[in-house]
């Protein structure tokens, strides 16, 4: 029963969000050029926002969904490339020879 309860609060809580109405940008507001700005400075900007109340890392109003992609783009270079290439190297022990995958 208290799951059901607990559920029943849950999905309300998410139909009353689902109605929630937010102000579209102008044509002045920041868009998708901004947002990857604003993501290459996000961690500096939350460190700075933890001691004042006049920095933000995160630019509201904008544009909406270009802002967010460019936001995400400046965001994802603090990650240093998401992809790395890893070789391995056998070694055989009898011979000392080195294989490659490709030759084991």
């Amino acid at each position: 029963m208290k799951k059901m309860t607990t559920f029943c609060v849950l999905a309300g809580l998410l139909l009353l969000t689902a109605c929630a109405k937010r102000p579209m940008g102008g044509p002045n507001d920041p868009a998708l050029v901004r947002g990857i700005i604003d993501g290459l400075f996000a961690p500096i900007s939350f460190v700075l926002s933890l001691f004042s109340d006049t920095v933000r890392m995160y630019a509201f109003p904008n544009i909406g969904r270009w802002y967010d992609f460019g936001f995400l783009i400046g965001l994802s270079a603090w990650g240093g490339g998401a992809s790395t290439v890893t070789r391995y190297v056998y070694i055989d022990r009898r011979s000392g020879r080195t294989l490659d995958v490709e030759e084991r």
